[in-house]
């Protein structure tokens, strides 16, 4: 998008503006410092690029760490450290891995041979039913914008091969598939940005390491049974739909694929072992209830996509070009994220609003302060991204 002096640049001048006052307003404040000062200052302006200009986050980010160095508020090799951080490898792999699905098709030919089964035929409910797991299954791996992506084409396919026409219920169906896919993406740490970067910032700022397999534990059953309210939620709004459906169109799409191919295989195999990989130090601990294997989950899935690049004779799984697909402002945007989040808790800014929050809510039952935590920041996602 090229820049927009009429309305870009107004919007740049404005967040400027916006640090330069919080400036001014925090420095009259006894309780906060000059480097919290500044900080603040910077981190005000970020928040509102983030929220109110077309400017890309990551760019965003880039600036208010730069920032933050460069007025001596954090050493340069700590806070460029964030953007080699081992969360970041996780996600990089992540990218690698379903890269190689989509080059092979793997992840089409899955989704077609799960929805032509017999079970679903002559059902919706079933056919819902199917589509919201699958949905909720692959977000659990991959990125919820790829998994929607992935699902709506095939979505609409089905849908007009029923002939369902209905504005409403196409809308609603594409709706349900894309909250599965966030649903199911907070069932894994690698399933959604905001599980990496929790877990990043957990490391970092009170040294919690979390497990592949404790973070299943914890979030698998939340998300379970949201899929399960979701896909309640959609079939008492399309029961009055009158639809005779059968699986034609799904199954003459899955019966003109190729045979599964070599590359396929491979790539589905170093799937497994990746999963592998990633549970085998939480399930070893589980049954010997000490860490008899440590293997660090970015350092596997880095090993794991890395060989992508080796197998396929002549067509080669994942080609150098496949770099050029991956999200890599989403990857820069989370080490913008880890260094600034770190050096909050460094200048106890952290600690602050903390005490602060804990006094205000101090004299409230247990599950009130859960209330309030949840309210705010699902309201506060409504505003930025998660």
């Amino acid at each position: 998008m090229i820049f927009n002096p009429h309305s870009d640049g107004i919007k740049v001048i404005a967040g400027v503006a916006l640090g330069i006052f919080t400036a001014l307003i925090l420095s009259f404040l006894s309780s906060f410092d000059h480097a919290q000062v500044i900080f603040l200052s910077i981190f005000s302006g970020v928040v509102y690029f983030w929220l109110f200009t077309s400017v890309s986050l990551f760019v965003t980010g880039f600036i208010g760490v730069t920032l933050c160095i460069l007025l001596g508020l954090g050493e340069a090799r700590v806070m460029f450290a964030s953007y080699g951080h081992p969360i970041i490898f996780l996600f990089l792999g992540g990218f690698l891995l379903a890269e190689a699905f989509n080059q092979v098709g793997l992840d089409r030919r899955i989704s077609l041979y799960l929805l032509s089964r017999d079970i679903i035929n002559q059902s919706l409910k079933r056919l819902i039913f199917a589509l919201l797991t699958l949905s909720s299954f692959f977000s659990m791996w991959i990125s919820n914008t790829a998994t929607t992506a992935l699902m709506l084409p095939l979505v609409l396919g089905i849908l007009k091969s029923l002939k369902v026409n209905c504005k409403r219920t196409t809308s609603l169906i594409l709706i349900a598939v894309a909250y599965a896919s966030s649903i199911g993406g907070i069932a894994t740490p690698v399933g959604s940005t905001p599980n990496i970067l929790s877990l990043g910032l957990l490391q970092e700022t009170i040294n919690l390491r979390v497990g592949f397999m404790e973070w299943i534990l914890y979030a698998f059953p939340i998300s379970l049974t949201f899929l399960g309210i979701l896909y309640f939620l959609s079939i008492n709004q399309i029961n009055k739909l009158n639809v005779e459906f059968t699986s034609k169109f799904v199954k003459s799409e899955y019966e003109a694929l190729a045979r599964i191919n070599r590359n396929e295989i491979i790539t589905l195999s170093i799937f497994a072992l990746t999963i592998a990989g990633w549970l085998l130090p939480s399930i070893s601990k589980l049954i010997v209830g000490v860490d008899v294997v440590n293997l660090n989950a970015g350092a596997v899935v880095m090993l794991t996509s890395s060989t992508l690049f080796l197998f396929g004779g002549e067509k080669k799984i994942l080609k150098a070009q496949a770099l050029r697909n991956i999200d890599w402002g989403s990857l820069m945007l989370f080490g913008s994220g880890l260094a600034l989040g770190k050096l909050l808790f460094d200048l106890e800014l952290a600690s602050m609003a903390g005490e602060s929050i804990k006094t205000l809510v101090s004299d409230l039952p247990l599950y009130m302060i859960y209330l309030v935590a949840f309210t705010f920041v699902i309201f506060a996602t409504e505003l930025t991204s998660n």
